[in-house]
């Protein structure tokens, strides 16, 4: 199926998603700091990032900014899985080109359904799911 790269600080929670992606079929890989997410993404070349925004040291929202300004990683697709869901973030993230905004905690089964749009190529049309 898909490759897919987490980029999240909270190493459980980036865990457990990764389980759940995996049991799709899905080859997972998790980078808990945007040093090491720039890393891989250098190495690597996923289908699809999910990044969560409030990590320490750089913001989500300010490594998507830099990778959308470097011609590398502009094709790059990018949705957003955050705990965050204030307006202006909301945004932010459609600004920059995010296919979704997933608001964490979400059911499974709605969550999974626009990570495989993502896959798919849509855009982001909808509010975030909560």
């Amino acid at each position: 199926m898909a490759n897919l790269l987490i980029i999240d600080d909270d190493v459980p929670a980036s865990a457990a998603l990764a389980a759940l992606l995996r049991r799709e079929g899905h080859q997972v890989a998790c980078a808990p700091s945007a040093g090491e997410a720039l890393s891989r993404l250098r190495r690597e070349d996923p289908d699809l990032v999910l990044l969560d925004l409030t990590m320490p040291r750089v913001d989500g929202l300010d490594l998507f900014e830099a990778l959308t300004d470097e011609p590398r990683f502009r094709g790059l697709r990018v949705a957003i899985y955050s705990g965050r869901d204030e307006p202006g973030a909301v945004d932010a993230a459609r600004r920059l080109g995010a296919c979704d905004y997933i608001v964490k905690g979400g059911d499974w089964g709605q969550t999974y359904g626009r990570i495989k749009a993502c896959l798919g190529g849509e855009q982001m049309a909808s509010p975030p799911l909560a």
